[in-house]
């Protein structure tokens, strides 16, 4: 088995160029990586007032000497118990030097270490990079989430773009083209089962509340609204070959919420929709200031599973007195069966929203 270098493997592409495309369509601008190991894609272009610009920056990120097959192809990577150790390589120019991963087993959020056992375990470590377009290397070290002898999982690493942004209600509102993500997909081979990670080496944010998992037919209301934000034509047919994404606060149906006041304490209803591709099977998870949200049982991800000509729904409600001042909101959708539906399963992220107090 031989072994190739970052420039070979570096498997996902980020042009910060301003487009406009519909945000929440997951296979809008996504392209399928030519060594055939992975899906790299473009979803979340960089974008300032709707208005036109240039190239902002660039990122490139992916597995660093990955053991190949006789193709060329990435074998999966070995699982032997303990904490495993992925080395990888960032790197990135102008805008796009603020850059934090999120890590994902089998469509599970991922806690991990940053370069050294010691590290504390989060769901986000977050890098400036200094100069443009240098190779930077690193490791990501973690006990997997999921995972028993035999199994071969996906593992998905995504970027988000200055994920240290915050809209301040100040000077910004919004939070533009930043949040944008770009995944890079590999794979676990377990030799023995995940070992159990201690409770109290994982974050904890149990803040859901009252979690409801529900289904309801796509009316023509939901493809109207759709498609006038996405200025591209949505009906059933087009449901077939993409999957779109949605965020409702307290009921309100409107569309392109930048951000929102909430109350000091009580609960923000939060209703959130995907529909689209029939058969692609997600997790689900709410994130606030890039660490993900559980329920008091511990639950970090929901799965869905999508049906043609229906909209799976799940419903929470998040505990406001656990909250900052200033919070970032986002929902990222995993798909896990990504290996059927290669043309079409990717990671989905709802556009960031600020809830602020």
């Amino acid at each position: 088995m031989g072994k190739c270098g970052f420039s070979r493997y570096a498997l996902a592409l980020l042009l910060l160029a301003l487009m406009v495309l519909a945000a929440g369509c997951s296979n809008q601008n996504s392209d399928k990586n030519n060594e055939g190991t992975i899906h790299h894609e473009t979803d979340n272009p960089f974008e300032v007032n709707d208005e036109e610009t240039g190239i902002m920056g660039s990122m490139v990120h992916g597995f660093d000497n990955p053991e190949v097959d006789e193709n060329e192809e990435m074998l999966p990577i070995p699982y032997h118990g303990g904490e495993l150790k992925i080395d990888y390589s960032v790197a990135a120019s102008g805008k796009a030097k603020n850059v934090g991963f999120l890590i994902f087993v089998d469509g599970i959020p991922q806690p991990y270490k940053f370069n050294t056992t010691e590290a504390p375990y989060e769901y986000m470590h977050i890098l400036d990079l200094e100069e443009d377009d240098k190779e930077t290397p690193f490791t990501f070290v973690f006990t997997p989430i999921t995972g028993k002898q035999g199994d071969t999982l996906d593992v998905n690493i995504t970027s988000v773009y200055n994920p240290a942004f915050m809209p301040d209600m100040k000077e910004t509102s919004s939070y533009g083209g930043y949040h944008s993500t770009l995944q890079s997909l590999g794979s676990l081979v377990f030799e023995k089962d995940a070992d159990v990670l201690e409770a109290s080496s994982i974050p904890k944010k149990d803040y859901l509340r009252n979690v409801r998992l529900s289904t309801e037919p796509v009316k023509k209301e939901l493809l109207e609204k759709h498609e006038k934000h996405s200025a591209m034509k949505i009906d059933l047919e087009t449901l077939e070959k993409l999957v779109i994404n949605e965020v409702n606060f307290d009921g309100d149906r409107s569309m392109n919420v930048d951000n929102l006041k909430v109350n000091d304490n009580g609960t923000l209803h939060v209703t959130f929709k995907l529909f689209g591709h029939p058969g692609i099977h997600y997790q689900n998870t709410f994130y606030i200031n890039h660490q993900a949200l559980a329920t008091v049982d511990g639950d970090t991800s929901f799965e869905t599973t999508l049906a043609k000509g229906e909209v799976s729904v799940i419903d929470v409600e998040i505990d406001l007195e656990r909250l900052e001042d200033f919070n970032t909101f986002y929902v990222v959708s995993v798909p896990t069966n990504t290996a059927d539906f290669p043309d079409n399963a990717f990671l989905l992220k709802s556009e960031s929203v600020l809830l602020y107090k």
